[in-house]
Parts: C-alpha cells; sequence; structure tokens
C-alpha cells in the first residue's frame, strides 16, 4: 500500500477546520489507553495540545513536500530526546493518532484513508526515530581532554 497523498491532505483539512479539541482528544485517549506515559507530560496540557495538532496538520498538509517535511520530522524527533521518547512510545501514539483520525472523520475514515494514515505515520515515526538515533550517536561524543577543565588550585 502507498500513501494516498489526497486522502491525507482531505482529511488534515477537515481535522484542521475542527482545532485544538482534536488534540485534546488525542491525548484523552492516549492517557486512557497507556496510562503509563502521562507522566512524560506536564501537568497543564495546554501548550502541548497546540503543538500536537500544529504537527499533525503540518505533517497531513505537507505530506508531498519532502524538501519541507522530512527536516521537519528530523528536528521533531531530535527535540523529542529531551522528553525521554523512545522507539517503543511511537506505536502508542500512532495507535492514539488512528483513532482520533477515526472519531473526528466518521463515516470518512475509510479502509484506503486509514492505510495511507498508517503508511504517512510509519514514515514520519521513522524519520523521527532515525534523527534521533543519529543524534544520540555514541561517536559523536567527544571525549574530554585535560584543556576542558580548570587548573587545579594549589
Amino acid at each position: 500500500m502507498s500513501i494516498n497523498i489526497d486522502l491525507i491532505k482531505q482529511s488534515g483539512k477537515a481535522v484542521e477546520d475542527l482545532g485544538v479539541q482534536v488534540a485534546q482528544h488525542f491525548y484523552d485517549t492516549m492517557f486512557s489507553h497507556y496510562p503509563e506515559v502521562r507522566k512524560m507530560f506536564p501537568g497543564d496540557m495546554t501548550q502541548q495540545r497546540v503543538r500536537l495538532f500544529n504537527s499533525v496538520i503540518q505533517i497531513a498538509s505537507n505530506i508531498d513536500n519532502t524538501e519541507m517535511l522530512v527536516p521537519y520530522l528530523k528536528e521533531l524527533g531530535v527535540g523529542h530526546i529531551q522528553y525521554d521518547t523512545r522507539p517503543e512510545h511511537y506505536p502508542i501514539v500512532g495507535k492514539s493518532l488512528l483513532l482520533t483520525l477515526k472519531h473526528f472523520l466518521g463515516p470518512a475514515w475509510t479502509a484506503e484513508m486509514a492505510e495511507s494514515w498508517i503508511e504517512a505515520y510509519n514514515l514520519a515515526a521513522t524519520v523521527c526515530i532515525q534523527a534521533a538515533a543519529e543524534a544520540m550517536a555514541p561517536g559523536r561524543y567527544v571525549p574530554l581532554i585535560l584543556d576542558d577543565v580548570p587548573p587545579a588550585t594549589a
């Protein structure tokens, strides 16, 4: 199966018109199905909801623009290092996203749309995970040398 770009863009536009309530539903869904990840998020989810919503719209709107999308996804993946996001968290997010899209799109949520979103999400998650892995690669570590440490005082 390949990504049906038109379906991704149409569904992205449909949820964009609904606003941040989509992100609210996403987090409610994720935390009810996967309560173990709640501790990774702030108590006040206002900004987090806006960021998630903007990311979903960014991906849906630019699914056919890899020159824009890939750097965005790489930055997203690297940025999630600070939250201790690991590869095993991505399926949790993906399943929660699909349930949210299905909820809001109703009858427009077809098997072809589901398959397209699965492909799109798997692609996005792979780019994020690979970028994070590259950013954390042990080979990037520069060993300390004596010049890095202040001199001892007598």
